[in-house]
Order: C-alpha cells, then sequence, then structure tokens
C-alpha cells in the first residue's frame, strides 16, 4: 500500500497480529493534533473505484478496535468492507494501542485516564492524515464512531475546527451530561445520532432531550432509536447478553445488556449510506 513506510512497519511488529482479511497497518501521525504519544494504528479500507474518494474517520468504542483474537471487531471490519464497497476510504482508528490501553469498558468513568475529549485531537489528527492523500476529496471526509467513540464524535463535531468534518454519525453515544447543557452543544455539521430505545448502557432518553433542544435552534441534528434495541445492535457477531462486567450503565453494578438486531443494522447501513452521500 503507497501509505506504508518503513517507522509505519516497525510500529505494526509490536501491534495486535492482522489477520489476512484486515487491511494492512498504518501509522498515523500525531502531528500536535493528537496527544497520542506515538503514531495512531490505522486500517484503510479502500475502494476498487477510481477516486477522487470521499472518506470516513472510524471511532472504536470502550473496548478497542480489536477482538479477542487480536484482529479487528467484525462491527468495525463490517462497516469498513461496506463503506469501501459503496467507494468511500474508510480508516478505521485504534486510540489505545500507542498509548498502551486494551479496553476501558470495565472501568468506572471516574478511575478512566483516557476520556472521550482526549480523543478529540486523534480524529482531527486522522482528517489531517486523509487530507494529504490525492486521492480523496478533502471536502468530503465524515466521522463515525460507536459508543465511547461515539462521545468522540458528539465532541468532535462541536469543537470548531479548520478544517472541520464534512458530516458526523454517532452510534449509541453517552448524551446524559450533555443533555444538562444542551443549551451548550451546537454541532458546525449535520450530525445522525443511531441508537436503541431499550440501551441500558448509554440510555437513548437523555439524547432524545439534546437532539430535541438542538433542532428547535435549527441546527443540524437527526436521532434515529429503534424500539426494542439495544447497545451494539450493529454487531453481526454478537449473541444477546448481560455484561456484568461493566460498572457503568443505566443501573451500575447490575451490568449492561448488549444485543444484535439485524433489521435495525440494516435500516442503519441504508441510512447512513444515504447521509454521506449527501456530502458537498
Amino acid at each position: 500500500m503507497r501509505l506504508r513506510s518503513p517507522w509505519i512497519c516497525a510500529l505494526a511488529l509490536a501491534l495486535p497480529a492482522a489477520a489476512s482479511d484486515d487491511p494492512p497497518q498504518i501509522g498515523v501521525p500525531a502531528a500536535g493534533i493528537s496527544s497520542s504519544p506515538e503514531p495512531l494504528v490505522a486500517f484503510a479500507f479502500e475502494p476498487s473505484t477510481p477516486g477522487p474518494h470521499a472518506a470516513v474517520v472510524m471511532l472504536h468504542g470502550c473496548g478497542g478496535a480489536y477482538g479477542r483474537a487480536g484482529t479487528l471487531n467484525p462491527r468495525h471490519r463490517m462497516w469498513g468492507e461496506f463503506l469501501a464497497g459503496n467507494g468511500y476510504v474508510a480508516l478505521m482508528l485504534d486510540s489505545f494501542s500507542s498509548r498502551g490501553v486494551k479496553e476501558i469498558c470495565t472501568q468506572k468513568f471516574s478511575a478512566r485516564t483516557l476520556k472521550e475529549a482526549d480523543r478529540v485531537g486523534d480524529a482531527y489528527a486522522a482528517l489531517a492524515f486523509l487530507r494529504t492523500r490525492k486521492d480523496i476529496d478533502p471536502k468530503r471526509i465524515a466521522v463515525l464512531g460507536w459508543s465511547h467513540g461515539g462521545g468522540v464524535v458528539l465532541s468532535t463535531i462541536t469543537q470548531k475546527h479548520d478544517p472541520g468534518f464534512a458530516r458526523a454519525v454517532s452510534f449509541y453515544p453517552g448524551c446524559t451530561s450533555r443533555s444538562k447543557r444542551a443549551g451548550e452543544f451546537h454541532p458546525y455539521a449535520p450530525l445522525l445520532v443511531l441508537m436503541g430505545e431499550s440501551d441500558d448502557w448509554t440510555p437513548a432518553a437523555p439524547c432524545h432531550v439534546l437532539a430535541d433542544a438542538v433542532r428547535a435552534r435549527g441546527e443540524p441534528m437527526e436521532l434515529v432509536a429503534y424500539p426494542d434495541t439495544y447497545h451494539d445492535f450493529d454487531n453481526p457477531a454478537i449473541a444477546k447478553r448481560v455484561r456484568s462486567d461493566v460498572p457503568n450503565g443505566v443501573h451500575p453494578g447490575q451490568g449492561v445488556t448488549v444485543a444484535p438486531n439485524p433489521q435495525a443494522r440494516e435500516d442503519a447501513k441504508k441510512r447512513v449510506l444515504e447521509f454521506f452521500g449527501e456530502m458537498k
């Protein structure tokens, strides 16, 4: 891949081994934008069609970018392949490996050393990196994230940056603290939030409050909440279960529910594709 360099290859040796169906690992320079002490690890899903392409920066949740086998989480691979298959360069960004973090799902919010706000610089470093590619349209770069990464999207799209992202998609983010300060939440670009009404990890109700306040001001935010749907609904490789190892959620100490919803997942894919297709 033309984005590789010797220091990127050396960095890859210290990271989780990639399966043959994962894209090659590449490095995204912190460039004084990200707080990462090393280049950020990333995976670029490439379309087969000629450019210039629109692009999407993808941000993982509290569990990191990888599954138990050390390869990309099936959800991340599915979305990367889906977007690339529809003509987008999809950059799956790993915020954890370069910081020596494996996961933060099992940590209480107060104990987490890496906050959503700390990853905003990662998103903008990835944006700067993608803008250096001649086969990418610099005006059509979006950001998409899940859970903790979805919260990073909310922070990113409300922190004015030049250049900024053209569009933003947030899957099941935490909206509780933001809904209490809804008057301060101003997306600078169109924002789409997708979540489950039954989510007991990052509940939908505060996101409804936030979206209602934003829309009442005429600002660009849309919320789609699927009935009888839980956290991680778009993950094609999970079964419904209660994660008792997660101390946060609607009922702290009682665990949180994760469950797939194939119908909601397919609807979300269509909505995301239509939403990104409107980038000018």
